[in-house]
């Protein structure tokens, strides 16, 4: 799990509506879940890593390195803001005890947890986490050329990008794998009808079950 956020505990707490007394430690932590899981699942692994190394050695702020700046300060910390959030709530109104899970309500006192209004309250908090993955992502796609490292991973432990929730198609297909290919070449579609822009859409296949000569 990586020690660099990407997202400041300041702007966790000015955007959100957590109480000032929240535990420092609770939000980083959130963070980082929500960077390592949700995040890296978006940007996949060499990206991600490039991010993490910008940030840490004071790099990010050179004039350089500024797509990778608009990246993190326009798209991914409002994404990263409200995963993050979504991550930190088991924390906030749920903790175990020996007699099970409670609802912290101030020193050594809890409550039974409401179930209703904490789901409540996550759906809330993952509809605006999925609104931001969605303009993260799409941004990511449309600027392709200009973050290279989306298409390097070539080792098992580095993720590449998962897309595969965001398009309106009915299978969604690792893009190296051979079913899309034979999916494709029996007449089904798995390519991105939201783009018609790109023929050759992220997943490398063409329109209409034909493969690209």
């Amino acid at each position: 799990m990586t020690n660099v956020l990407l997202l400041s505990e300041t702007k966790f707490r000015q955007y959100t509506d957590v109480n000032n007394s929240l535990d420092t430690a609770l939000i980083k932590n959130a963070i980082r879940e929500a960077s390592d899981i949700g995040l890296q699942n978006i940007t996949g692994t060499i990206l991600y890593n490039k991010l993490l190394d910008l940030v840490a050695t004071d790099e990010i702020d050179l004039p350089t390195n500024s797509d990778y700046k608009t990246l993190i300060d326009s798209y991914i910390q409002d994404y990263l803001l409200y995963q993050s959030y979504w991550y930190s709530l088991d924390a906030i109104f749920l903790r175990p005890r020996n007699s099970g899970l409670v609802k912290p309500t101030g020193g050594d006192n809890a409550d039974g947890v409401e179930r209703d209004l904490y789901n409540l309250k996550r759906q809330s908090v993952q509809n605006k986490m999925e609104y931001y993955a969605n303009r993260l992502t799409e941004y990511l796609i449309e600027n392709q050329v200009t973050f290279p490292e989306l298409n390097q991973a070539n080792k098992l432990y580095e993720q590449t990008p998962d897309y595969s929730v965001k398009y309106k198609r009915p299978f969604g297909f690792n893009r190296t794998a051979g079913f899309a290919k034979y999916a494709n070449e029996n007449g089904l579609p798995v390519y991105d009808s939201r783009y018609p822009q790109y023929p050759q859409n992220y997943f490398g296949y063409g329109k209409k079950g034909k493969l690209p000569k």
